[in-house]
């Protein structure tokens, strides 16, 4: 039984090939040339022609809106912040941008942080500026952590 399904699928493959094929066959044909056609050198030479002209078009348009529109200004690397760029009341950013508090006071040394729910010291030398602000060397989820472990060290020791 098996050697007759077998016979009959590769039977079946080779009529559905040769169908195709003979359909092949009959629009291959030789045919006239479409009306307008015949010279690929013109043709050719015409793409070309408007492929400059396009690309000349896009280039000037380009060249428009880049005198028009300003440029965005690149921003300043950070810097190690000293202890005058620390003012109460500015607000403090992670390494990425993330928001992370405001400053509450500074004593030279160290700075209070206010982080919306609790209020930490943080030391002078992790701090940072950029011409967005003032921010921190860290991240927001290890600045937090840092917090979380400094909240249970100060527990374990009441």
């Amino acid at each position: 039984m098996t050697r007759t399904a077998t016979r009959f699928l590769i039977t079946l493959a080779f009529a559905a090939g040769a169908t195709a094929a003979n359909a092949q066959m009959s629009n291959s044909g030789p045919s006239a040339p479409a009306p307008g056609t015949g010279d690929a050198a013109k043709i050719s030479q015409g793409n070309q022609q408007n492929n400059a002209a396009y690309n000349q078009l896009i280039g000037a348009g380009d060249a428009k809106s880049s005198k028009s529109e300003a440029k965005p200004k690149a921003h300043q690397a950070p810097v190690a912040a000293t202890a005058a760029d620390i003012k109460a009341g500015a607000s403090l950013r992670d390494i990425k941008g993330v928001p992370i508090g405001t400053v509450t006071s500074s004593d030279g040394q160290q700075v209070v942080v206010d982080t919306g729910t609790t209020k930490i010291g943080v030391p002078l030398i992790a701090f940072g500026k950029d011409d967005q602000g003032l921010l921190l060397s860290i991240t927001a989820d290890k600045f937090n952590q840092l917090v979380a472990a400094a909240h249970a060290k100060s527990q374990a020791s009441n």
